[in-house]
């Protein structure tokens, strides 16, 4: 995508603003009283035993539940952004091959894998990490006294990663489709993602081989599994016909 197709997508988006605001608001407002519950069964959930969660400042849990609502107002305005972006894109004719029949299709499986995702980082990820670290802790003869606010930031960016990770499945065959990005591209510099995909493990995890091989494997697993679905999908065209097409190959 050229950069002046991204600026023609900034300005439209920036056009729907109002309407993004107020998804964001209003997503804000209707999950703010449900965050000190949401805290409290994370803390049940997967805080260690031995670890006390304490808070620093009086208004801390507050801020942070603040924080948390606002972040679930952002998520719900994620989809309206994206159909803004696809109609502009579309609207400069960088995207091809998606038909409307197939948005619905789509939405609900980027929020299954969505939600597949987070699920994976709290019942499985988190739970052996964070008890690996606070076992390190221990060792060195130390209590575990950890922030709310940064316990629960760890927390919610890692299932938040994750989430995100679920995604490449559905997010990189649609580039694909849409010519945004070429398959041979992704194929061709497999080795080059590989390695940025450690990179981000890395600087997103703690300073562990544990944390970051858990979040980095299913990086790469879903990168190739990405690339097989592409592969799948686009054997028999590489250029699906449209309607905008006029019927061309």
């Amino acid at each position: 995508m050229a950069l002046n197709d991204f600026n023609f997508v900034l300005v439209r988006l920036r056009r729907k603003l109002m309407y993004i605001a107020m998804v964001i608001g209003i997503g804000t407002l209707a999950s703010f009283p449900f965050m000190g519950h949401v805290l409290n069964r994370i803390k049940a959930d997967i805080t260690p035993p031995d670890v006390q969660v304490i808070v620093l400042t009086p208004v801390e849990a507050i801020l942070l539940e603040l924080k948390m609502a606002l972040a679930v107002g952002i998520l719900l305005a994620l989809p309206f952004m994206a159909y803004y972006a696809h109609g502009a894109l579309k609207e400069r004719g960088v995207v091809r091959g998606i038909r409307k029949s197939f948005t619905l299709l789509i939405g609900i499986l980027a929020v299954v894998m969505f939600l597949l995702g987070i699920s994976y980082s709290y019942l499985i990820m988190l739970p052996i990490v964070l008890s690996f670290l606070n076992m390190l802790a221990a060792g060195t003869g130390a209590m575990s006294n950890w922030s709310l606010e940064s316990y629960i930031y760890f927390v919610v960016m890692m299932s938040l990663a994750f989430g995100l990770v679920f995604e490449m499945p559905i997010v990189l065959p649609l580039l694909v489709r849409s010519g945004v990005v070429e398959y041979k591209t992704l194929a061709g510099h497999r080795k080059h993602a590989i390695v940025l995909i450690f990179l981000t493990a890395a600087i997103i995890t703690p300073p562990d081989v544990v944390s970051q091989l858990m979040i980095g494997l299913p990086m790469v697993l879903f990168y190739e599994l990405s690339l097989l679905i592409i592969r799948l999908t686009t054997k028999t065209s590489r250029h699906p016909i449209t309607a905008d097409d006029g019927g061309r190959q």
